[in-house]
């Protein structure tokens, strides 16, 4: 079952989760993410559609330029999201979160990163913690794992077989019980 702050939230669609404070970023971004085709401009009029009826073009012009400029992304407003590179894709997926989410949920947030941009994603991520924002993510990396996180759940046919502080378990214990060898 999943409840928020005392809410079932079993069954709830993605509305119901965002008004609780709840996003998500997924692992694909070009897949899941953002829409190919679109540029940095149209994607944030996408995001300000949600609060108004109408599109403010210059709104979401502004809105990609501080974007941009925040979360270093190397492109131009106008540019269409599948020319950047996947760390750029990132850091535009990153610009969307909003300010004060309650919970984070993140599909293996560095994935096809390189180290630069991995460790630089986390920084910002780790800024949300520091506001009281709930983290919780997958990653096939254990070293990302044990590094990152305060806990870690291990799951094994459907079941939760670890549940540890990550300073109570180190990558071997980690790949066992991966593998179901708890």
């Amino acid at each position: 079952s999943v409840s928020i702050l005392g809410s079932p939230m079993q069954g709830q669609r993605y509305h119901a989760f965002r008004r609780k404070g709840v996003a998500f970023m997924p692992a694909s971004r070009m897949e899941e993410g953002l829409i190919p085709g679109l540029s940095i401009t149209e994607h944030f009029a996408l995001i300000e559609k949600h609060r108004s009826f109408w599109v403010d073009r210059r709104q979401a012009s502004a809105c990609a330029k501080a974007g941009i400029e925040r979360f270093r992304i190397k492109g131009m407003p106008e540019s269409p999201v599948e020319t950047l590179s996947g760390g750029n894709q990132q850091r535009l997926l990153l610009s969307f979160l909003p300010e004060n989410p309650m919970l984070l949920l993140l599909d293996k947030p560095t994935r096809g990163l390189d180290l630069e941009s991995s460790q630089w994603v986390w920084q910002e991520l780790l800024s949300y913690s520091s506001k009281n924002t709930g983290i919780v993510f997958s990653s096939p990396e254990l070293e990302e794992i044990l590094t990152v996180a305060g806990r870690v759940l291990v799951f094994y046919n459907g079941r939760i077989v670890k549940d540890v502080p990550t300073n109570k378990i180190d990558i071997h214990e980690l790949g066992r019980a991966i593998a179901g060898k708890v």
